[in-house]
């Protein structure tokens, strides 16, 4: 999620839009708290912990989000809470009585991830808010052979007083919302289908000590927002700090006919931004979101990516071994379109991303040291045609589509096999522009190259001054993956046959 977004955010000011990439962390979730009491360490050290990891992959892969919102800091709670006064003022918060899974043998209330059972739909492992599988936001009364992670004992139900957003009295605006929307069709279809047989109210609240403590009314005091809703709200609080650093107004600038939002997302997401967060923009007046990117688990050796069992790679780690040009492109070639479920990170995609970026370099090295004359003609329709469905693919977020318009660029330019001793400016501008969101390393570094310090990627079709130079005076920035890069990895999450040149 998000490398999508970051190549988004890259290619809109390439296109000369103002774009900003706001992320966060989501500190108060109750993952945190299982982990303390695994290691022994204090919930804000595991959160810290958590935070500055997630800074240093995001670092490794070269993403530098504009503002990064720590969900625990005053001014993402004091947001957090006004939204929810904002949402109750326009009496879309009702206060009700419900339950909540309790530990008996731990004396405790069980949130989250801190309960687990089996999904009423479609029978999977779950938590107790939502089903991964599925997409299914569950109740706590309808969970099967419910169990408290702490010490593996069944749970009970207990009454409680809380807070529940009213998405019955939301559903047929917000339908309409969404099905004018330009939503991709199967997570638009998703979204309406529930708005439409299976509305209900959103708990808000719930029996939770780490997070963000409602004020009032009295019969919810001591109770915290759930993080589907406190934590997905940091793109608010990092939007009005955007805005105040760049002195708008941010209320204004949200209901500016010309703002767009557009959220980035694993499938386990998806449920809350497209109905809890698009209903809490429409509830208090502003427009849904323009778009969703929603990419399906990552998966590894045909399995989820999972932290707390060792399935998984850090970025940082494996940037730190095969380049972040190398790592970007490999990530951005795993997004496929939502439902597909053919999201597999492996070793010989690293490998393939390294092969493919080897040729570029080299193609282009070889342009630039053979090359006796350059053409400065504009570009023809063919390559014309190449930038526009590239804006089309990234703007609609079929990111996919345009990795594959890159390479029939690559290929109808014929730079791998250019022997004529000239090349054609426009056209090697335009391909690195092309590349420019995805590997912008690279691109800047051969663009620079070619026309000097002022180059800057754009899909504009005028043509471009250069003159040919002797060499490329830097390294490549892809180097065949290490054996011991490949040897570790294999033995972590068994072999694999790969080839690489």
């Amino acid at each position: 999620m998000y490398l999508p977004a970051d190549i988004f955010v890259r290619f809109q000011r390439m296109a000369g839009h103002r774009a900003y990439y706001i992320t966060g962390s989501d500190e108060h979730g109750t993952y945190t708290l299982e982990t303390a009491r695994k290691l022994g360490r204090s919930f804000s050290e595991v959160a810290e912990g958590y935070v500055h990891k997630i800074l240093e992959c995001l670092r490794a892969v070269q993403i530098t989000p504009d503002v990064f919102v720590r969900t625990s800091s005053a001014i993402h709670k004091g947001n957090a809470l006004a939204i929810f006064r904002e949402l109750q003022a326009a009496g879309y918060v009702d206060v009700r009585q419900g339950v909540q899974l309790y530990c008996e043998h731990c004396d405790e209330f069980a949130a989250d991830s801190l309960a687990t059972g089996r999904c009423p739909a479609c029978s999977s492992p779950c938590d107790s808010n939502l089903c991964e599988n599925c997409g299914l936001a569950l109740q706590h009364d309808t969970i099967r052979d419910a169990r408290h992670v702490t010490c593996g004992c069944n749970l009970v139900l207990r009454p409680i007083t809380q807070a529940v957003f009213d998405m019955p009295r939301l559903a047929h605006s917000l339908h309409e919302a969404i099905g004018e929307s330009v939503w991709p069709e199967p997570i638009r279809a998703k979204a309406r289908a529930w708005l439409l047989r299976e509305v209900r109210g959103l708990p808000m609240t719930r029996h939770f000590r780490h997070g963000v403590e409602v004020k009032q009314p009295d019969s919810l005091i001591g109770q915290t927002l759930l993080t589907w809703f406190e934590g997905l709200w940091c793109f608010d609080t990092g939007i009005r700090e955007q805005c105040a650093r760049a002195g708008l107004d941010a209320n204004a600038a949200l209901h500016d006919q010309n703002t767009e939002i557009l959220f980035f997302m694993g499938q386990d997401n998806r449920f809350y931004y497209t109905l809890g967060v698009a209903g809490a923009l429409l509830a208090r007046g502003y427009p849904i979101p323009k778009n969703h990117s929603v990419q399906d688990f990552y998966k590894l050796k045909g399995e989820k990516f999972s932290t707390s069992r060792d399935h998984a790679l850090w970025g940082d780690e494996v940037a730190g071994d095969v380049g972040p040009n190398v790592l970007r492109y490999a990530l951005a070639r795993v997004a496929k379109p939502f439902g597909t479920d053919a999201n597999d990170f492996s070793l010989d995609g690293l490998v393939s991303a390294a092969s493919r970026i080897r040729v570029w370099e080299d193609a282009l090295r070889r342009c630039a040291e053979s090359a006796r004359t350059v053409e400065s003609t504009e570009l023809s329709p063919n390559f014309r045609r190449f930038a526009e469905d590239y804006a089309d693919a990234v703007t609609a977020l079929r990111f996919w589509d345009a990795l594959d318009i890159i390479d029939r660029c690559f290929e109808l330019a014929g730079f791998a096999h250019a022997d004529d001793w000239t090349w054609n400016a426009a056209q090697i501008s335009l391909f690195l522009s092309l590349l420019y969101p995805v590997v912008p390393e690279l691109a800047m570094g051969y663009g620079q190259h070619y026309f000097g310090g002022a180059w800057r990627p754009s899909l504009e079709t005028s043509a471009v001054a250069a003159q040919p130079k002797t060499s490329v005076d830097f390294p490549c920035f892809s180097t065949p993956i290490p054996a011991n890069f490949a040897a570790e990895y294999n033995k972590r999450f068994g072999k694999e046959q790969i080839s690489q040149s």
